[in-house]
């Protein structure tokens, strides 16, 4: 099989269902979830289920990972020399404007502050893109679609989004993996690695049960507990 297949995915609630109707809807779109529940693992699986490719062969979904470093020129676009002459090169999120694909913002309050802004206008009515370096308004493609994540539990109060940010986006897509489901998980994981022989087997499995394990609230399992439980799932 190729690498074109479906990257497999396990529901555990009806996010599924949400993203389909917020991608009908062209409404920009909220993950939340601790790390290494399978937030990236989602996004990539309704990209290809629902989206595809972005135009022109574009990649159909384009992830930056955020943090505090992260200005506005890393997300729209820079000015650059190049030889004689002094070029613009489009950053990932006007990359994806311009094509229409998913930008998917990973991490989003990691960012600063001034640059989280900027996606306000692309969250309302308008789904515009102001680049004010080249005086330009860019209006979005039909098929963009903007998506962010964060962790909610594990930020310090000064680390959240501001309610002007929040209550732009869909709310309801939560990528937190029950109990109960992290066999039939790991075994559809399984099946899906062995299709491809690109990929290094050894890591996925373990890695998410892991992070399923040790991400449940404190006091419920202990570091000889999730030992236990690997080993027992991954026999």
């Amino acid at each position: 099989m190729s690498r074109s297949a479906t990257p497999y995915y396990l529901p555990v609630g009806d996010e599924v269902e949400l993203f389909e109707a917020a991608w009908r809807c062209r409404l920009p779109v909220l993950l939340k979830g601790p790390t290494g529940c399978g937030k990236t693992r989602f996004i990539e699986h309704v990209t290809h289920r629902f989206h595809g490719p972005g135009d022109d062969g574009a990649p159909g979904l384009i992830t930056v990972a955020c943090h505090e470093d992260l200005t506005g020129s890393d997300l729209v676009g820079r000015y650059l020399i190049k030889g004689d002459d002094t070029v613009w090169i489009d950053g990932p999120l006007t990359q994806a404007v311009r094509g229409g694909a998913v930008c998917y913002l990973d991490e989003i309050v990691e960012a600063r502050k001034d640059t989280i802004v900027l996606i306000h206008p692309l969250t309302d009515h308008r789904r515009i893109l102001p680049i004010d370096k080249r005086g330009e308004i860019l209006d979005a493609h039909e098929d963009f679609l903007l998506v962010i994540s964060y962790n909610p539990g594990y930020q310090s109060v000064l680390k959240d989004l501001k309610p002007s940010t929040r209550q732009r986006f869909s709310h309801g897509c939560s990528c937190c993996p029950r109990r109960r489901c992290w066999r039939r998980w790991i075994q559809g994981i399984r099946r899906w690695e062995s299709r491809h022989s690109w990929m290094r087997r050894s890591m996925t499995a373990r890695y998410v049960l892991r992070v399923s394990i040790l991400k449940r609230p404190l006091g419920c399992f202990t570091e000889t507990r999730c030992r236990t439980c690997i080993t027992k799932h991954l026999r």
